[in-house]
């Protein structure tokens, strides 16, 4: 037996940097497109980064002798510097077209300039091919440092994002790669990019010093200066973090900010605006404790619940600039909690504007919270008469990629579960919402329909649901009123009788009816039928499905496209398009090289391997993403999607790769891991909604440690697949980087397709068909092996039976030593 080749260390060191710059760049420049884009812009930040990855493997694939054994060193340094020379051109780019480009360009040259952003990761696709398909194959060790490398990136970014901007950070990242090259090459003579490498990694290193020093200092620096169509000016106060951007802004004397008045307020007072993502505003009020000036507070349809009965304790949920809270000391709340998840809006009231917004976290019966809803009030023994719910829709991605969505999960079922158990006897859920009669009342039929639905699970009569919802509305908003015990006639008359002398609209209650869509639903009719009827989703959302705001039906998008240009649904129109180019990508980097390879390779050699790592990647990002969908909201965090759910997968990945060695594994080896895969898959699927079902009360680290318990089994065994594959083919080493493309096109592909699949058949659906994808590539190495295995015994039977002579020669020859060439024309290569 040989020994296995031996890899210098500074391959390991150079290929973990890089994952981790790789990664972490990928989650920057998710959070730019969220804010100078729209938050489904965001969707393309992974399709961009695989997408370019596939292209440097495809280049490493066309150009054997540029890449050679003996030029990955050299070839590592140069591409390793232009990741960093492009990604932070890229950015720059991006965040200046808008000065230079008139206005009725931008987004186009912003679609442009996005598209440059494949570019670094083309370079970078080419450095993690060269170290893992052209160096001498050691086992999965150069492939564990990969991973470990990107997870490391994902808390690596989490951590950046809260002691310097973005901006920096790019620059920074630029440097760390650009160093990786710089080892790789150090000690080789080539001075040329020993020279290149040190002098990018050592000025970007001093651009970030320099351009943190100019942030924090507040002097003019690079930043955004254009979003949504909106020049960024006259900023108080920028935060960045992997949640979102939050800018306040001077707005000075005026109207009362307000979405839903009654009345239009006669009075004018001093107001800040705190934007979100440069898509979402709310409004910080100057508050010199009279708040008795606050009263146009009264007017506003958001606060409806007030006016159908007191409230002595309350939970907010999505604090904001703090108008919530001043409605509740308003009506005079004893107790109010105030529920915020991002410690970006949390710092802006508690300590930067704090004097201006009456320090509310000191008001008499007022606490604010730094956490996440629903894992917060899981996890809490307090019980309120109210939990009021406004407006909560960030349009902001986070740096999941997109993918998890946190207000999402304020409107399932599951949810409203929550909020009803931690109500008093006579305690209100009170929800509003966006409204338009003639183009958008679909969120009040869906709002309508998880009251239903969430009604009937606490042991409402289907008979009886109308005594428990009240619906109010003013202009734009409606807000929904939904309570797990009856309102009596007494109770009702008395609530109509306020909500009417406010001036607010009633669309729902014990004897009101809105139309024959909201009486079905609050018949308890509505079956799968009725749902299946309307032209808009309005089935109820669940956790499962937690899509609140994705109502149109992917057949909509092609029979009446223009209907699903909202801001609700432009993110499934985006999924679709991402789609297409995915399909288009694979036919371009899968199955044209394939059919070239079919005229000089038989399709029984070639078939099996890429149909192999084609499954992995369809595999591995359809369970990592539904994974992450369906435990963000247990953890509490959706940052938790990063630091907890894709950093276990990541790193027991690349653990579990450690353990496959540069010997040719039996194929006893190969049942037994594939077995342990499957088997483990499965256990994570039927344990997951059990876990998060009976844990959701529990302390945060206990929750934490339980994730990774039910994620590290399965994840242990996927990172098992792919250097397995490596061993089992081998042979045919100038094939290497061909297979690693097609594993990252079909990756990038998945990632689209698995926020398809979760929003038409769920995310537990989604995972199943994650694990049939393993399957495909367990049953494909697995009949690949026997075949091997036969034809090798009858080459040493036909040798043994005709020329006993020579049987040493075709032993070695089946065997993989001498004469591999031979065999890789009679039967399937290994």
């Amino acid at each position: 037996m040989q020994a296995s080749p031996r890899i210098p260390g500074r391959c390991y060191f150079a290929i973990f940097i890089l994952a981790t710059a790789t990664l972490s760049y990928q989650i920057l420049i998710t959070r730019f497109f969220s804010v100078m884009l729209y938050y489904h812009f965001a969707f393309a930040a992974i399709s961009l980064a695989m997408l370019g990855l596939t292209r440097g493997a495809m280049e490493v694939y066309n150009k054997p002798a540029r890449y050679a054994p003996e030029r990955v060193g050299v070839e590592f340094a140069n591409h390793a510097a232009w990741f960093a020379m492009t990604g932070v051109g890229a950015m720059i780019a991006f965040l200046c077209v808008p000065l230079v480009v008139p206005a009725d360009y931008v987004m186009v040259a912003l679609g442009i300039a996005t598209v440059a952003f494949v570019r670094p990761f083309t370079e970078s696709g080419v450095c993690i091919t060269l170290l893992l398909t052209r160096l001498p194959y050691s086992g999965g060790w150069l492939y564990a440092a990969d991973l470990a490398g990107a997870a490391l990136g994902c808390i690596g970014v989490i951590v950046l994002l809260l002691v310097v901007d973005p901006v920096s950070a790019t620059l920074g990242i630029g440097a760390f790669a650009a160093g990786a090259g710089w080892i790789m090459v150090r000690g080789s003579g080539d001075f040329r990019s020993l020279r290149l490498s040190g002098a990018v990694a050592l000025t970007l290193a001093a651009g970030a010093a320099l351009h943190t020093g100019l942030v924090v200092s507040g002097n003019s620096h690079l930043g955004v200066f254009w979003a949504k169509g909106t020049p960024q000016m006259g900023t108080l106060f920028e935060r960045w973090n992997t949640y979102s951007r939050i800018r306040v802004i001077g707005l000075g004397k005026s109207e009362p900010f307000g979405w839903g008045f009654a009345h239009t307020p006669a009075t004018k007072i001093d107001q800040h605006i705190l934007d979100i993502d440069a898509g979402a505003n709310t409004v910080i009020t100057r508050n010199d404790g009279d708040i008795g000036k606050l009263a146009y507070l009264k007017d506003d349809v958001i606060n409806a619940a007030y006016q159908v009965q007191p409230m002595a304790d309350v939970a907010v949920v999505g604090v904001g600039g703090g108008r919530d809270i001043l409605s509740g000391l308003l009506f005079g709340a004893k107790r109010i909690r105030a529920i915020e998840i991002n410690p970006a809006i949390f710092e802006v009231l508690t300590d930067k504007f704090a004097d201006f917004s009456g320090h509310l976290d000191r008001q008499p019966g007022v606490s604010l919270v730094n956490a996440e809803a629903r894992s917060y009030i899981n996890h809490s023994s307090e019980r309120y008469d109210l939990v009021q719910i406004s407006l909560i829709d960030t349009w902001a991605a986070t740096a999941a990629g997109g993918l998890t969505l946190t207000e999402n999960r304020l409107y399932t079922t599951d949810a409203w579960d929550d909020f009803y158990h931690a109500l008093k006897p006579g305690g209100m859920l009170s929800v509003s919402r966006w409204f338009d009669p003639k183009t958008h009342r679909v969120e009040l039929y869906r709002l309508v329909s998880i009251a239903a639905s969430a009604l009937e699970r606490q042991g409402v009569p289907a008979n009886e649901l109308s005594d428990h919802v009240i619906a109010v509305n003013v202009d734009n908003i409606v807000t929904v009123i939904t309570r797990p015990d009856a309102f009596t006639k007494d109770q009702w008359r008395a609530a109509r009788t306020r909500l009417e002398a406010q001036g607010f609209k009633i669309f729902l209650g014990p004897d009101v009816s809105y139309d024959s869509i909201t009486s079905t639903l609050m018949s308890g009719k509505a079956d799968k039928a009725f749902f299946a009827s309307l032209a808009e989703n309005i089935t109820p959302s669940t956790d499962d499905n937690p899509f609140f705001f994705f109502t149109e039906r992917f057949t909509n998008l092609l029979t009446k496209p223009a209907a699903t240009l909202s801001n609700n649904n432009a993110a499934i129109s985006m999924t679709l398009l991402l789609l297409v180019m995915g399909f288009l990508a694979c036919i371009y980097y899968i199955v044209t090289p394939f059919i070239r390879l079919a005229k000089r390779v038989p399709l029984a050699v070639l078939t099996p391997p890429v149909l192999y790592f084609c499954a992995i990647g369809m595999g591995f990002m359809l369970v990592e993403i539904s994974q992450m969908q369906r435990l963000m909201v247990f953890l509490g965090h959706p940052v938790y999607g990063l630091a907890v759910v894709l950093f276990t997968i990541l790193l027991f990945s690349g653990i579990g790769s450690t353990t496959v060695g540069s010997d040719e594994p039996r194929t006893g080896a190969v049942v037994a891991r594939v077995i342990a895969l499957l088997t483990t898959l499965a256990v994570a699927g039927l344990l997951t909604p059990w876990l998060t079902a009976s844990a959701r009360s529990a302390a945060t680290d206990m929750r934490i440690l339980l994730s990774v318990l039910l994620l590290a089994p399965p994840a242990f065994c996927m990172g098992m697949m792919f250097p397995m594959g490596l061993s089992v083919w081998r042979r045919h080493s100038e094939l290497l980087p061909f297979f690693w493309s097609a594993n990252g096109i079909t990756s990038m592909f998945a990632s689209v397709l698995g926020m398809a699949l979760s929003i038409a058949f769920g995310i537990a659906n989604t995972f199943s068909i994650g694990v049939a994808f393993y399957a495909v590539c367990a049953a494909t190495i697995v009949v690949s092996r026997r075949r091997v295995r036969v034809s090798e015994d009858e080459i040493t039977s036909a040798a043994m039976a005709v020329a006993p002579s020579i049987q040493p020669t075709l032993t070695d020859a089946a065997a993989g030593i001498p004469a591999g060439k031979q065999l890789e024309s009679t039967a399937p290569a290994d």
